[in-house]
């Protein structure tokens, strides 16, 4: 016999995924809000805790309060329209470690506690479930290979020709995606991911 856990949670389990990616996605864009506002220790808390699951880079993350949204390497190619992380911080020349720890100032803005990619994965997968709970679960499970065009590739694609472009510069032409290519990729995997996984959840919650 089913407890009363498993029942609520077999009928609200849609509701309760949603809420908690949406609320995940929340705090990340709620941690710049509570720094512009002048609430520093609970928005570094959120920092601190989301560092365990995102890089945090700041030149691939969103900005919030500041000159521009986004502050990309030069590397990306936005524009001169497009002022990059370099010249926005200049004359500071920042490693890896402290353009993960740099949140952002008066000027620049505060980041996101996610950067692009990460957060337009969580809100993705808070909007697929959304749209499966508004047409009461008739949205039919996709099939490996549609996940894996639609949903790994792009993704794959874009973060590992980056990643292997700095790793192996001598190989590779020198590359940086752009915030529009991580909010795509990062989009279109969560958005597949649970379009796979959810309908499929909900078989076998209910068979």
């Amino acid at each position: 016999m089913e407890d009363k856990f498993s029942r609520y949670f077999k009928r609200f389990y849609i509701l309760i995924f949603l809420i908690v990616f949406s609320f995940y996605a929340f705090l990340a864009i709620l941690a710049p809000v509570l720094m512009h506002h002048g609430f520093e220790t609970p928005a570094r808390l959120i920092y601190r805790g989301y560092r365990l699951a995102c890089h945090q880079l700041a030149y691939r993350s969103f900005f919030l309060y500041g000159e521009q949204a986004y502050y990309p390497l030069p590397a990306a190619g936005m524009g001169d329209s497009v002022i990059t992380f370099t010249e926005a911080v200049y004359p500071a020349e920042m490693s890896y470690d402290e353009a993960q720890d740099f949140i952002g100032n008066e000027q620049m803005g505060y980041k996101l506690a996610l950067c692009q990619r990460d957060i337009a994965i969580f809100l993705s997968i808070a909007f697929f479930c959304l749209f499966f709970f508004l047409t009461k679960a008739r949205v039919p499970r996709i099939n490996l290979l549609i996940w894996f065009l639609l949903g790994i590739a792009p993704i794959a694609l874009d973060g590992f020709s980056q990643m292997f472009s700095g790793m192996f510069p001598s190989i590779f032409t020198l590359r940086e995606s752009t915030p529009f290519l991580r909010v795509l990729t990062g989009g279109c995997f969560g958005f597949f991911t649970a379009w796979l996984l959810i309908p499929y959840m909900h078989e076998k919650i209910n068979s």
